[in-house]
């Protein structure tokens, strides 16, 4: 559709077509937005927490780096107190990328988990020689276990003794997890409202794909509103009770070279 041109040399203006979203595109984009604002909030008020998680990758990837890159110990010690003098520099430029990237990766991240996709998974079909393959192993296996089981009560452990890295790596992994567990406890509002929103919009795209018949459809959005304070307490136990531990275990998992 042509809109306009006063002059012949100026090109033709086409107007655009835009495509009406659905309503679980609407209500995706809004809680989007807010998800972004409430984790963006959350840094600002816990910079002081993430500053100390930054400092505590810091020392662990800084580490690894040093031992796996530099073999000769006087250039080990000599680049360890360069990056114990860099730490704070390096806080405050991770720091200022933290707070402008991590709520929109989250907020995606986050969002990407609840929107159910329509294509079912196909499961890849074995064929009968990697069926045969993996019962043979799995027989192998299973003999092996037997015979360890047996030699377990006479047999004392082994247990390896940890490198400096590894301790300061369990060292920095308690200290991160106690970090998240407090930052949890005090953002109690702020995560439960982030799981009002995550709720709202995946209860939505679940019963629009599962539930086609209208009545039943808007039965199920109402059975949904009603139990959302039940899920919200749920879900906040569940987060409250893993996901330190998950989001400790990512971080170091970044930081390994």
């Amino acid at each position: 559709m042509v809109l306009s041109r006063n002059d012949r040399k100026q090109p033709v203006q086409v107007a655009k077509y835009v495509p009406k979203l659905s309503e679980v595109q609407q209500l995706e984009i809004e809680q989007k937005k807010n998800v972004m604002l409430l984790v963006e909030n959350l840094m600002q008020r816990e910079e002081a927490s993430f500053k100390m998680i930054i400092d505590c990758l810091y020392d662990v990837g800084s580490l690894n780096l040093i031992n796996k890159k530099i073999s000769l110990r006087f250039l080990k010690s000599l680049l360890r107190f360069i990056v114990k003098l860099a730490r704070r520099l390096f806080r405050s430029v991770a720091f200022y990328w933290v707070i402008n990237n991590t709520p929109e990766l989250i907020t995606n991240w986050l969002m990407n988990k609840i929107m159910i996709s329509r294509e079912t998974k196909r499961k890849p079909l074995k064929t009968a020689k990697k069926s045969g393959q993996i019962s043979k192993v799995k027989k192998a296996q299973v003999k092996q276990t037997k015979k360890i089981q047996t030699k377990a009560a006479t047999v004392a452990t082994y247990v390896p003794k940890l490198s400096e890295a590894q301790k300061l790596e369990v060292e920095q992994r308690k200290n991160v997890m106690l970090l998240v567990e407090n930052l949890m406890e005090r953002e109690e509002a702020t995560l439960k409202m982030i799981i009002d929103c995550l709720y709202d919009v995946g209860s939505v795209n679940l019963i629009n794909q599962k539930v086609a018949a209208r009545p039943l459809n808007r039965v199920m959005r109402l059975i949904a509103r009603l139990s959302k304070s039940s899920f919200r307490s749920i879900a906040f136990w569940w987060v409250k009770r893993n996901t330190p531990e998950l989001i400790a275990d990512w971080l170091l998992n970044k930081v390994r070279f």
